[in-house]
C-alpha cells in the first residue's frame, strides 16, 4: 500500500478523521503498517493520555 492508503487506513481504523501524519512516500507492507499503527497508539498512550491525567 502507498502513503495515501496507509494514512486513510489509519484514519479509519483508529477513528481519527483529521489525522495528517508525515510518513515516507513508499510502498508499505502489512507489517510496516502495523508497526506505524502500533507506534501511534503507543505515542498516544505515553504522551496524550498522560496529559489528561
Amino acid at each position: 500500500m502507498n502513503q495515501t492508503e496507509v494514512l486513510e487506513r489509519i484514519k479509519e481504523e483508529l477513528q481519527i478523521p483529521f489525522f495528517n501524519g508525515n510518513i515516507e512516500e513508499k510502498e508499505y507492507t502489512e507489517e510496516e503498517y502495523q508497526k506505524i499503527k502500533s507506534d501511534l497508539i503507543q505515542y498516544f498512550d505515553d504522551y496524550v493520555r498522560n496529559v489528561e491525567n
